[in-house]
Formats: structure tokens, sequence, C-alpha cells
């Protein structure tokens, strides 16, 4: 193998370990953060590590992951199925769809819709004005395609499994409610 592909081959082994890394770091702040909203789902969510992997890999910045971590992670404050797929997770295939093919306007007002979705607070890609003027011309189509999608992308074992605990929370000794049922 020439010196440049390896070279290449390093860096990019290299930008995914560091990637997966910083992820592992915003997983356990969006934690944090949850549970400072759903306090009583706090051993919950510190089980909740394997569910948050996302089902491909994710663009390598941080709002696309912490978009995905959070929208999981209210799905098991709320007891919701957490298998299909994440507004960020969709949101990255049809990134990826559209380098491909161009959009029909429904696919551009589902692209809006789940950008708002999975990313509040960053910048928007459209006004509200005009993803409520999607809304209102193909809403019942873009529900659709948002349940396809979010079912094309389930991960089938994507769900908190029997959970073992010893009582230890990173380092701290816990009062764990999988500590207490064992």
């Amino acid at each position: 193998m020439p010196k440049n592909q390896l070279d290449q081959l390093v860096a990019d082994y290299t930008e995914l370990v560091t990637t997966a890394l910083a992820a592992l770091d915003w997983a356990e702040e969006e934690i944090t953060q949850a549970i400072t909203r759903h306090p009583s789902k706090r051993d919950q969510f510190f089980h909740s590590y394997p569910v948050l992997a996302p089902s491909t890999i994710l663009f390598p910045v941080e709002f696309v992951y912490r978009g995905h971590f959070r929208e999981i992670l209210e799905r098991i404050a709320t007891g919701q199925d957490t298998r299909p797929g994440t507004a960020a997770e969709a949101c990255c295939l049809l990134a990826e769809v559209s380098k491909a093919t161009p959009f029909p306007p429904y696919g551009h007002g589902l692209y809006f819709r789940l950008w708002a979705k999975a990313f509040p607070g960053h910048q928007q890609l459209v006004p509200d004005s005009q993803l409520n003027h999607y809304e209102a011309l193909f809403g019942p189509k873009i529900d659709k395609l948002e349940g396809d999608i979010r079912k094309d992308l389930t991960v089938k074992d994507r769900q908190i499994g029997p959970i073992t605990c010893d009582g230890v929370h990173n380092g701290a000794v816990v009062d764990c409610i999988y500590a207490r049922t064992q």
C-alpha cells in the first residue's frame, strides 16, 4: 500500500475514533440534561447508553448527534418505542439522497419538518411561514413519508432490555431502582 493511501486510511480512522469518543461525551451531557428535565427517569437514562447509538454513522457534527440523543432520551422518558429512526437519522439520510436526485416539493417539506424536530434552537432551513406553507399543501403526504422513513430506519434491537446494576453509576454509589430488584 503506498504511503499516501496508508496516511489517508490512518487519518480516516483517527477521525472516526475521535468523533465516536466525542459522541460519548455529547451523550453524557444530553443524559445529564434529560435527568434535569425528567429526574424520576435518572436510572433509566443512565442505563440507556446502548440504545443511543445511531442506526447509521451520522454526520460528524455535534448538533446532529445531540438531536439524535435528545429524541431517544425523550422517548425513554415518555415510554415511547425507541426503535424507529430519529429525525436526525432521517435528515442525514435525506441529505445523502438529495445528492443523487432532486426532491419534489413535499420532499423539501419533509426535510424541513424533520430538521425543525431534530434541531430546535439550531438555525432553521426555512422560516416558519414557509414550513407552514409546505405543511398546508402537503401535510398528509409528509406525514406518510415521515412514518415510512422512520419505519425504514428502525433498529430492531434499539430498546432497553433487562438491566442489571451493581448500584454504582460513574464510580458513585447510587440507589438505582435496577440494583434494588436484584
